[in-house]
């Protein structure tokens, strides 16, 4: 494992910029290349993909453009619209209403956890108590604007607010435990504390049904391979027991880099969104906005939105997180 450890220089405002742009620029990077299972396609459309390209006519995305997001970002967006509108609170009722009605028109790409919750919401099911069983680990991804505008709070409160939005969609408990790890990790690396140290600590955690050692170990074991070949061994769909084992195999060869981490994320194929979304959060919060090439900053389309967010939250220079999850 590479030891991190991150810079004395680095403020906690640089970090949470770092996670929220992170996980947007790193769905948009693979917007174009997105669910293409074949490396040597990938490479051939798009040579060394480390910039953001416009979608193919006919994939997943088609309708959107370069810069935009995949319907993992785009559900992000929503939840970041919520919490801009309610000053930075996070309302369950609100955000569940605002997703639903994001559905009504938009063009982003449905997929069967979105398609399952809006089924059991026309039944008759509550707005809150209709989530997907989906195992997928886009469900636990979009979580970065909540990190950001509940910065402050005790970690109880950040983790109840974690996993009520988590289950909204994806009412599985893989998923939600899976939302939660990721944000006990990020909570630790705004405290300075080394991937290598956030990411063991973590794994540790007695969830119930979630694997976490054993998917960290999967990882470990084909770390000498290459990127690509390794991903191809632990998987490069959706569901967690293949997602997540290639996000530790990525933090472990890639973690010092941001930059390289979400370009090999990429190249390596499958679902790289939804492992992007994890790594922009996990490595924006561990090296600050700074390792973030500001080419991808200036071509996402959300950019403004988040600007006016930050301001919104009161993120400001003199910021700074009360509260750990040590």
């Amino acid at each position: 494992m590479n030891t991190l450890l991150a810079r004395p220089a680095l403020s906690q405002r640089e970090r949470y910029e770092g996670l929220l742009y992170g996980a947007f620029v790193a769905d948009s990077l693979a917007l174009a290349p997105h669910w293409i299972y074949d490396q040597v396609e990938i490479e051939e459309q798009f040579g060394d993909v480390r910039d953001l390209h416009p979608p193919r006519a006919g994939g997943y995305h088609a309708e959107k453009e370069r810069g935009d997001q995949t319907h993992y970002g785009d559900q992000a967006l929503v939840l970041l619209e919520s919490l801009d509108a309610t000053g930075g609170k996070f309302s369950l009722e609100d955000f569940a209403q605002r997703w639903r009605q994001f559905w009504q028109e938009a063009k982003s790409y449905r997929d069967h956890a979105t398609k399952d919750t809006l089924a059991r919401i026309e039944q008759g099911n509550p707005l809150t108590e209709s989530g997907s069983d989906s195992r997928e680990l886009g469900g636990a991804s979009r979580i970065a604007p909540l990190l950001v505008a509940l910065r402050n709070e005790e970690p109880a409160a950040i983790i109840e607010a974690v996993r009520a939005q988590t289950a909204l969609t994806h009412n599985n408990s893989e998923v939600i435990d899976t939302a939660e790890f990721i944000s006990r990790t990020v909570l630790s690396l705004i405290q300075g504390v080394s991937v290598e140290c956030a990411l063991q600590t973590a794994t540790t955690l007695p969830f119930r049904t979630l694997q976490l050692r054993n998917y960290l170990k999967k990882a470990e074991a084909v770390r000498d391979l290459s990127t690509r070949e390794a991903v191809l061994q632990l998987g490069q769909s959706c569901p967690l027991e293949k997602a997540l084992p290639a996000v530790f195999l990525i933090l472990l060869k890639h973690g010092a880099d941001f930059e390289n981490a979400l370009v090999q994320n990429v190249m390596a194929g499958g679902d790289s969104a939804a492992r992007g979304k994890v790594l922009g959060i996990l490595l924006g919060a561990a090296h600050g906005v700074r390792a973030i090439p500001e080419r991808w900053i200036e071509h996402i389309s959300a950019r403004a939105q988040i600007e006016k967010f930050f301001t919104t939250v009161g993120l400001g220079p003199a910021t700074e997180a009360k509260h750990s999850l040590a």
